[in-house]
């Protein structure tokens, strides 16, 4: 991932979710996991690119917690519910 300064990193991120609304889930999106996964990774490199890395050294938490709340928003119409990020 390519940070804002040009500083390239290596980060993994966790994502824990669960599927709230099977029926929902089978009938809006064609393969949950593999786009929960697609869109986690894009959400990440984002997110990422848009800060300094002294910034995602220093807010690793508050970083989980927004990219969190954009995965949970944008999953919510595919009856998932995202628990939690980690980095």
């Amino acid at each position: 991932v390519l940070t804002k300064d040009s500083v390239t990193v290596s980060v993994d991120a966790v994502v824990y979710y669960r599927v709230s609304n099977a029926t929902v889930s089978i009938a809006n999106v064609e393969n949950a996991h593999h786009s929960t996964r697609l869109l986690a990774q894009t959400t990440l490199r984002n997110i990422m690119g848009q800060r300094p890395l002294h910034e995602i050294l220093s807010e690793r938490e508050s970083i989980s917690q927004h990219m969190k709340a954009l995965l949970d928003e944008a999953t919510d119409s595919w009856g998932i519910n995202v628990e939690r990020v980690e980095m």
